[in-house]
C-alpha cells in the first residue's frame, strides 16, 4: 500500500449484532486474504487464491495511491474477525485531456453467515464520503451486484473486444518480421508513458499513470494474482515502439467465459487488454506482427505451445480492428462501467474546457445564452457567454415546462461520456424531451458519442 499510510487507531462505527465497521489495518492481512480466498470460491468450490493473492499484494507490494482509509472492514466483535471487507482505488482518468479523480470500488466480500445484512451498503456509504474528502467527481464499479445503491448509473463501455483465428493472420514478410517483442521493464516507463499518450488521441476518456503507477504495473502484483498483467514492449528495431497487456486489462471478470480468476485461460486463446503504439508505427505492419509472434508463443494454458486463436478487449473501436477486419470472427457482448456523478454542476465546470472547444467550427459556436434541464427531481442551469461555459448551478426552480430539455439524469450522463446521442438514448428513456431550439442545437454538439477505453489502475 501507499508508503503514506495512517496506522494509527481506526474510526469505529458500531452496527447491530456485535459488528463493527472500521479502518482496515496491517494486523487484517491474513484475515482478509483468507475472507477474500473464500468469498469468491468458484462454483465447483475451488478456491479464488489469486483474489486472494490480489489482496496480499496490497498489503506486500506498495501500491503508488491506496492507503489503508481506502480499505473498510467489518468486524465480528464475538470473534474479532473480518466477515466483510471492501476497498476503494484511487486513480486519474482522462476526459478529452482534462483530468478527472477517480475512485473505483473493488475487492468486496462478506462471509455467508453474514450476507443480507446490508454490509456492502454501509462500507460504500463509508468510501464514497472517503472518496468525496479527496475531491473525486466520480467513483466507478463493474458490478452492481454486490449493492442496493441506486447512485450508480451504466454510463461507459467497460469491456468490448473482438477476436480472430491465428491461422487467419496474414503471413510474416520475406524478410522478417517488422516488429520484434520483449517483456517490459521499470527502465521502459518513460516510454510506456510516451506511447500510453497516443491512446488520448483516439478516445474520450482513459486512465492516466504516472511513472509510479506505471511501475506498480510492471512489479505491484504477484503472477498468481487475478490483477496480474503481462506488459510486452513492441520494438522496431532496437527503438521502443509501442506496447501490449495481456491479461484481464484491470476489470475484474472473466472476458472469456468459465475462465475464472488466476487460473489458465481454458481455450488456447491469447487475451489482449492493451495495444499502443507511437505515431510513426504503421500499424497496418505492426498488428499483423505482433498477433503472429504472440499467437506463436501460447500462453500457460495452452501447454507451452501457440495459441489457435486471439481475443482483443482494445474497446468498441480500434485501429487494430480496422487493419484486421473481417478476420475479426468473434464479436461477443460487451461490459459496462457503473459510474456514479454525485454533483454533476462540478463535472460539467471541470470539464468546461472540452464543452466550449466542441462549439468551435459549429452553428453553436459564440453561443450566449441559457440551457436549463429538468432531470425531474433536480436540474441545472448552463450559462454560456460568447461560446465560453461560464456558470453551471443547480436550477432551483427547475420544471418540464420551463426547461430546454427534460431527461433522466441517467441518460444525461451517458450523454456526458460519450456513450450514445440522444436518437439513440431516446427509445429506452420515453420521458426525455427536448423543447426548445436552443436544446436541439446545443445538446448533439456539447455532448458527441465518442469511444473511450479505460485500462484502471488495480
Amino acid at each position: 500500500m501507499s508508503s503514506s499510510l495512517q496506522t494509527g487507531d481506526s474510526p469505529r462505527d458500531v452496527l447491530p449484532g456485535g459488528l463493527v465497521l472500521r479502518r482496515a489495518t496491517p494486523k487484517d492481512r491474513e484475515a482478509l486474504v483468507s475472507l477474500l480466498t473464500d468469498a469468491h470460491r468458484g462454483p465447483d468450490g475451488t478456491p479464488a487464491t489469486s483474489v486472494g493473492q490480489w489482496q496480499q499484494d496490497l498489503f506486500d507490494r506498495e501500491h503508488p495511491t491506496v492507503g489503508f482509509d481506502d480499505m473498510t472492514v467489518v468486524e465480528d466483535q464475538h470473534t474479532g474477525m473480518p466477515v466483510a471487507c471492501l476497498m476503494v482505488i484511487p486513480q486519474t482518468w482522462s476526459y478529452g485531456g482534462v483530468p478527472l479523480g477517480v475512485s473505483a470500488i473493488e475487492l468486496a466480500a462478506t462471509h455467508p453467515d453474514y450476507r443480507r445484512l446490508g454490509l456492502m451498503s454501509r462500507q460504500l456509504e463509508a468510501l464514497l464520503a472517503v472518496s468525496a474528502g479527496r475531491g473525486d467527481l466520480v467513483q466507478a464499479l463493474v458490478d452492481i451486484l454486490y449493492f442496493r445503491s441506486v447512485d450508480f448509473h451504466p454510463a461507459l463501455v467497460a469491456r468490448a473486444g473482438r477476436g480472430g483465428k491465428a491461422h487467419t493472420l496474414p503471413p510474416a514478410p520475406a524478410e522478417g518480421e517488422p516488429v520484434s517483442l520483449r517483456p517490459a521493464t521499470v527502465d521502459d516507463v518513460p516510454a510506456l508513458i510516451h506511447a500510453d499518450s497516443q491512446l488520448r488521441r483516439r478516445v474520450l476518456m482513459s486512465c492516466l499513470r504516472n511513472e509510479a503507477e506505471w511501475r506498480h504495473e510492471l512489479t505491484g502484483r504477484s503472477p498468481g494474482a487475478m490483477m496480474h498483467n503481462e506488459v510486452v514492449m513492441v520494438e522496431a528495431g532496437t527503438r521502443p515502439a509501442g506496447y501490449v497487456v495481456l491479461g484481464y486489462g484491470g476489470i475484474p471478470s472473466f472476458p472469456i467465459p468459465s475462465w475464472l480468476p488466476g487460473l489458465p485461460c481454458p481455450e488456447p486463446a491469447i487475451s489482449v487488454s492493451g495495444f499502443e503504439l507511437l505515431p510513426e508505427v504503421p500499424w497496418c505492419e505492426a498488428v499483423p506482427s505482433v498477433l503472429r509472434q504472440l499467437t506463436a508463443r501460447g500462453t500457460s494454458g495452452t501447454g507451452g505451445g501457440g495459441a489457435e486463436e486471439y481475443m482483443l478487449w482494445l474497446g468498441a473501436e480500434h485501429p487494430a480492428y480496422d487493419v484486421l477486419g473481417d478476420v475479426l470472427v468473434r464479436r461477443p457482448p460487451s461490459m459496462g462501467w457503473f459510474l456514479r456523478v454525485p454533483d454533476v454542476a462540478a463535472l460539467l465546470r471541470r470539464i468546461a474546457p472540452v464543452l466550449e472547444q466542441r462549439l468551435v467550427n459549429t452553428p453553436a459556436e459564440s453561443f450566449t445564452g441559457d440551457l436549463r434541464l429538468h432531470f425531474y427531481q433536480h436540474g441545472l442551469h448552463m450559462r454560456f457567454e460568447a461560446g465560453r461555459l461560464t456558470a453551471v448551478r443547480p436550477w432551483a426552480g427547475h420544471n418540464r415546462r420551463g426547461s430546454d430539455a427534460s431527461l433522466p439524469e441517467q441518460m444525461f450522463l451517458q450523454m456526458v461520456f460519450g456513450h450514445a446521442r440522444w436518437e439513440q438514448l431516446a427509445p429506452a428513456f420515453p420521458d426525455c424531451r427536448l423543447q426548445t431550439g436552443t436544446a436541439h442545437l446545443l445538446l448533439p454538439v456539447l455532448f458527441p458519442p465518442q469511444n473511450s477505453h479505460i485500462f484502471p489502475l488495480v
